[in-house]
């Protein structure tokens, strides 16, 4: 007994941890849900040096003070700094309120261009004097904007030893923190190297404003890596407002000088600057509209103005959407974790009510707005944690990407922004030094990519001198470290030096980077007593030959698209069908060629069989020897009618045609003259006196003429009663005998009329319902040959004038042509 309890015992200790270890697997398993974003802290710091003045010459920096006040979220910390050869603090780090943004909205007619130098160090010392030893400034963010370099009032070498003081000493600072740098270039001339140096080691976010809408692009980043806004999609010049909102703010950017923005409210109301509700509030700037609206209508807003591309709508509510971080710089081996849940009321929301209507998404594209994709987040199934996630796959193309996560539920939308940089696996850095005879450029690069392999690194450079002649440096290696290191003298003469890098590795992975470099002009010697540094970027790849558009898929089987889910391939485009252009006709089967053939020469073969009949039928009446009662004349059909009864006729089988070609009592050689012949040879000798004493081309006296059609029917009424034979529709032929087999019904032939001057009279085509025989039996047979070959000469057969649907067995088009089967009688269908 006590050893069953024991092994019962065991066996539930051995489930209870199995269950705990797969509890703990599933938890590991399931994404880290983000938090909200708390304390935040950030802090301006503006370059007002004299060069500012020309690299900024309509002041936008201080265009963008009032933009960023109302943006910054309520409860945060901020302040703004000035610095130049001095630094000033011109509105404090405090808490943001309205008073807060009054001062910020004040401040901006103080930020000019009165200084002298370019303290950098000193300034970023001063915005962070409050860092106290051991303490977490992780959500602490300083955006520095700049357009030049570290230049002190000590002259040249101080100003070197200035600039690696920040990166040793300053940045230091900021890694012991954890705080972020997020750097912002003016123009080229700034400190680029320097700049990205600070922001990729602290986690921050660089970028390069080159005109004013790149600059308030930049502060605009910068701001939304430091501070992310819940935002609602604004889509169609409009967005939605739920009733869980309390304010939102709308920044309309415009054109330059152009009237300010309107929006209508859901009752179609305008609000305009001149038109607010009560607490709201409107800044209007040369290239922007800001207005804030407090308790909002509930539902769709219109914006009644041409929206600009960084257009948002920021919104205050309980019910927030928040999003994991993702690095603000990336290789192209990294994975980015997309992370996005809900909060109410601080609550991480998990209901599977809520949860389950919800449509999330990620939208990411560069920079330039040309290459674009989308992954989606919610699947079939809800998270049970709430949480919905993804990933971004491997992106090549280094830059700017933009990743917008957008939520939207049956009456909640919600999205937020972040900015991130594909950076290359190396940075080039190029510093020239002294003058004249002293001269000197050094080239370094620097491997980013931590995944590189030391061992694997290689780097050289194309040196092309004032005599042209291009020669090939490889770069040194520095000592302690993976950078490699190329110093220019001029050694070949003064001039030009054109420098072209190369670099390659290898990854961790085993995949080969490489990263070129444009030429670089070094001028020997230097004139200038500063200190220069530049970067150099990666060369511009060609972009990839656009691929040629496939051709329309056939009607009957429509190629099928391979579907694919490249985040930034474009989708393949769909060649429409042009409805005008005419479908393909199968090939008209050479087979058709004998079947028309065929059909003549049953014709012929008919006339042949109806000469027989007629011989058979006068052998029949010379010895029957009855008298045949006079009939009234059978009236000639005429064409067109004749015409139309081909027509009604029904349409034989192909088979019955073929076997017509084959029958053997279709003998050619049995002709109308010799049965005309016969016949009256017959008569002569029976000396018949019913002769109309008609003569013939001898000038011998027929003793009786050619029957009449009266005749035959009064003969074949003494007979056997037999089926009256249909009609045959071919003027001046007497009825086909029963045996022969129907010939092919055609379509309706078209009569060509003759011109009533050639056309010849009725009373000249002997027919055998004339009362007179024909002078010459001979003459006679002739008149119906040539007639019928007339008649086959102008019924010449084409596929224009002839429908080769009635006759051949051919699919139709678009279901089964060019199925390449065979049909009944071997002709092959195309």
């Amino acid at each position: 007994m006590l050893r069953s309890f024991h092994a019962l015992l065991t066996i539930l200790l051995f489930s209870l941890i199995a269950g705990m270890t797969v509890q703990a697997q599933e938890q590991a398993s399931q994404p880290q849900a983000p938090e909200l974003p708390d304390n935040i802290d950030v802090r301006f710091v503006v370059d007002v040096s004299g060069s500012m003045e020309r690299t900024d010459p309509d002041n936008l920096r201080a265009q963008a003070v009032p933009m960023l006040a109302e943006l910054m979220p309520e409860g945060a910390r901020s302040g703004l700094w000035t610095f130049g050869r001095y630094v000033n603090m011109l509105v404090p780090l405090e808490e943001v309120d309205d008073q807060w943004r009054q001062e910020m909205r004040d401040a901006r007619s103080r930020i000019e261009s009165p200084g002298q130098y370019t303290h950098i160090g000193r300034a970023l010392e001063t915005a962070t004097e409050d860092f106290w030893p051991g303490g977490g400034y992780d959500n602490t963010h300083v955006v520095l904007l700049t357009d030049g370099m570290v230049d002190v009032p000590e002259g040249e070498e101080a100003s070197q030893q200035e600039r690696e003081r920040i990166l040793d000493d300053v940045l230091g600072h900021f890694r012991e923190h954890g705080a972020h740098l997020h750097t912002i270039a003016l123009s080229d001339e700034a400190d680029r190297p320097l700049l990205e140096q600070l922001a990729a080691e602290t986690g921050g976010h660089h970028a390069i404003a080159r005109s004013d809408s790149e600059l308030i692009s930049a502060f605009l980043s910068a701001f939304g890596a430091a501070s992310p806004t819940e935002e609602v999609p604004l889509e169609n010049n409009g967005f939605s407002i739920d009733d869980s909102v309390d304010e939102f703010t709308a920044l309309i950017f415009r054109d330059q000088g152009s009237d300010s923005a309107e929006l209508v409210d859901p009752s179609g109301n305008r609000v305009t600057r001149d038109n607010l509700p009560e607490g709201s509030r409107w800044h209007r700037a040369e290239t922007y509209d800001l207005v804030t609206i407090e308790d909002p209508a509930t539902g769709r807003w219109e914006v009644d103005a041409m929206v600009g591309p960084d257009s948002r709508i920021k919104v205050v509510s309980e019910l927030r959407m928040a999003v994991g971080d993702l690095p603000t710089r990336f290789f192209a081996s990294d994975v980015l974790d997309l992370n996005v849940t809900f909060y109410e009321d601080g609550d991480r929301l998990t209901d599977e009510d809520f949860l389950g209507v919800m449509n999330v998404r990620a939208e990411i594209r560069n920079s330039e707005g040309d290459r674009q994709g989308t992954v989606r987040l919610s699947g079939d199934r809800v998270p049970a944690n709430g949480v919905f996630n993804g990933e971004i796959g491997t992106l090549t193309e280094p830059g700017q990407y933009e990743v917008r996560l957008i939520g939207k539920g049956e009456t909640f939308q919600r999205s937020q922004r972040q900015q991130v940089t594909l950076t290359p696996p190396f940075d080039t850095e190029i510093q020239g030094l002294g003058t004249g005879e002293d001269s000197r450029w050094t080239f370094r690069v620097i491997p980013r990519d931590p995944g590189l392999v030391a061992d694997s690194i290689q780097a050289e450079a194309a040196v092309t001198g004032p005599d042209g002649e291009p020669r090939t440096r490889a770069l040194e290696s520095v000592s302690g470290s993976n950078e490699r290191i190329l110093t220019l003298t001029g050694d070949r003469g003064e001039g030009t030096y054109q420098v072209r890098l190369r670099m390659e590795a290898e990854t961790q992975d085993g995949r080969a980077v490489s990263l070129n470099t444009p030429a670089f002009a070094a001028e020997f010697p230097r004139t200038s007593d500063g200190v220069d540094y530049q970067a150099l970027e990666p060369e511009a790849r060609q972009p990839e030959p656009a691929p040629e558009p496939e051709p329309a898929p056939e009607p009957e089987t429509p190629s099928e698209p391979e579907q694919k889910e490249p985040l930034f391939d474009p989708e393949p485009v769909e060649v429409p069908e042009d409805p005008s252009e005419p479908e393909p006709q199968p090939e008209a089967d050479s087979g058709i060629n004998w079947l028309l053939w065929g059909s003549a020469g049953g014709g012929l073969i008919g006339l042949a069989a109806i000469a027989g009949g007629l011989w058979w039928w006068l052998r029949r009446r010379s010895a029957s020897k009855e008298p045949e009662p006079e009939q009234e004349e059978t009236a000639t059909v005429p064409e067109a009618e004749q015409a139309e009864a081909v027509s009604d006729q029904e349409e034989p089988a192909l088979e019955a045609d073929l076997e017509t070609e084959s029958e053997p009592e279709a003998d050619e050689g049995t002709s109308l003259a010799e049965a005309a012949a016969a016949y009256q040879a017959q008569q002569l000798g029976s000396g018949d006196e019913t002769s109309s004493g008609s003569e013939d081309d001898s000038g011998e006296s027929a003793d009786e003429s050619v029957p009449t059609v009266e005749d035959m029917e009064t003969a074949e009424a003494s007979e056997e009663p037999e089926p009256d034979p249909e009609p045959e529709p071919v003027s001046g032929v007497a009825s086909e005998p029963e045996e022969t087999a129907p010939e092919p019904e055609t379509e309706e032939t078209p009569v060509t009329e003759e011109p009533e001057e050639t056309a010849e009279p009725d009373d000249a085509i002997p027919t055998l319902g004339d009362d007179e025989a024909p002078e010459d039996p001979e003459a006679l047979a002739d008149q119906i040959l040539e007639e019928n070959q007339q008649n086959t000469d102008e019924d010449e057969f084409s596929l224009e004038d002839f429908d080769i649907s009635e006759f051949d067995d051919l699919p139709d088009q678009g279901e089964e042509a060019d199925s390449g089967e065979e049909d009944d009688d071997g002709n092959r269908n195309r």
